[in-house]
């Protein structure tokens, strides 16, 4: 494009885009957005800003919003309610300013607002909580509203619609699945995680005389069940058809027997819904925003416990993308900006080393006390002195 068909397009003038392109000029909130669309690329292909070091200002122009369109959107919001929530106080939110208004000093006020930044923003509650802190170091922390629990109507009308057999195989694939997942979650403490496209699909049934391979995992939960002829007939294509598994089929080898046909199954999101809702059988909860999971604590702890030494550039497995500014294991997974591979202080050269940010020791002095109360099998003695 043309500077002229450029400015056209974004609706300014070629001069300022001239300004841009220059670097004596930024663009403006309204531009940035329409420039995002003209172009087709997102934020991070326009700035030099890092993931992990966003605040609250850089997340609405991220979503292509100026502040007025921002407050519009918020204004449409079932929780914006009695805030009178204007441009103005958006300002302030990300100047780190008083927000005028008696309710705003209400830390629930400002986690309804917390969550209703994160949905117009599109982003999870733990990346605007992080970018809040960013921007408002010292302002009380806003405390999220809790979610309701999803009504299991639907699922439980699916539920309904199988027969019985259907519903072993479903049961049995479900609780397999749990069961795998389990197996993962341990074996990700100690070692590396293996990705869940390969543990998700579990084998089914091989086509050979059960006297040579035996039966499957799943398939001895089928016949604990009364379903003595497990194979991958009706009752798999029936769940497959309904959008509650997929079905993988390819070949194994098996000493004696050469390449032998295999069915694998892989339980979808639907599927583990409607098992959930007619087992009974609550789903995991995960940490609530914006805590880590067990697995990213202990990084944050081995990080903070080293101080001013730092830890060696050995942290394996995908636990720094989601940790590190500057790291996403997909390019989109937002990061949180706790911790930073750099060399140490005074030093210019050799190895690098991980240490906290500042956000990093932010958020571990806001929630040790929730991580001691959440995962108290972690040793966190002596933490308060690390991360201050």
């Amino acid at each position: 494009m043309s500077v002229e068909q450029l400015a056209e397009a974004v609706g300014v003038t070629p001069r300022a885009v001239r300004h841009w392109e220059a670097g004596t000029r930024t663009v403006g909130d309204r531009a940035f957005g329409r420039l995002l669309e003209v172009l087709r690329c997102g934020a991070q292909d326009l700035t030099a800003r890092e993931p992990g070091t966003e605040s609250l200002a850089d997340l609405r122009r991220d979503a292509g919003l100026s502040t007025e369109e921002a407050v519009s959107a918020l204004r449409r919001k079932r929780g914006a309610q009695g805030l009178h929530i204007s441009a103005e106080k958006i300002r302030d939110l990300e100047r780190g300013r008083r927000v005028r208004g008696w309710m705003w000093g209400s830390p629930e006020t400002l986690g309804r607002v917390a969550r209703m930044l994160a949905q117009v923003y599109g982003v999870p509650d733990r990346v605007v909580m992080d970018a809040w802190r960013r921007s408002r170091p010292e302002a009380p922390l806003p405390v999220l509203p809790v979610r309701r629990p999803r009504q299991p109507g639907e699922s439980m009308a699916v539920w309904r619609a199988l027969n019985e057999r259907q519903r072993s195989y479903l049961t049995c694939i479900f609780r397999q699945d749990q069961e795998v997942e389990e197996e993962q979650r341990q074996a990700r403490l100690v070692a590396e995680q293996r990705p869940a496209a390969e543990w998700r699909r579990m084998t089914l049934a091989i086509s050979a005389s059960s006297d040579v391979v035996g039966y499957t995992r799943i398939q001895e939960r089928l016949r604990g069940a009364g379903v003595h002829d497990p194979g991958a007939g009706s009752s798999v294509a029936a769940l497959e058809r309904r959008g509650l598994i997929v079905v993988y089929r390819d070949r194994l080898y098996v000493d004696g027997l050469g390449d032998t046909p295999r069915t694998r199954v892989e339980m979808t999101r639907r599927g583990r819904a409607v098992a959930r809702a007619a087992l009974g059988a609550p789903r995991e909860a995960g940490p609530p925003a914006p805590l880590l999971s067990l697995w990213l604590w202990k990084i944050m702890v081995r990080v903070a416990r080293a101080g001013a030494q730092g830890v060696d550039g050995s942290l394996a497995g995908r636990g720094p993308h989601y940790l590190a500014v500057g790291q996403s294991p997909d390019g989109r997974t937002p990061s949180r900006g706790f911790i930073v591979l750099r060399h140490p202080d005074g030093v210019t050269h050799g190895p690098y080393r991980w240490f906290l940010t500042d956000s990093g020791r932010i958020h571990i002095t806001d929630h040790l006390d929730a991580y001691r109360g959440l995962y108290p099998s972690i040793d966190t003695e002596g933490l308060d002195e690390s991360s201050g």
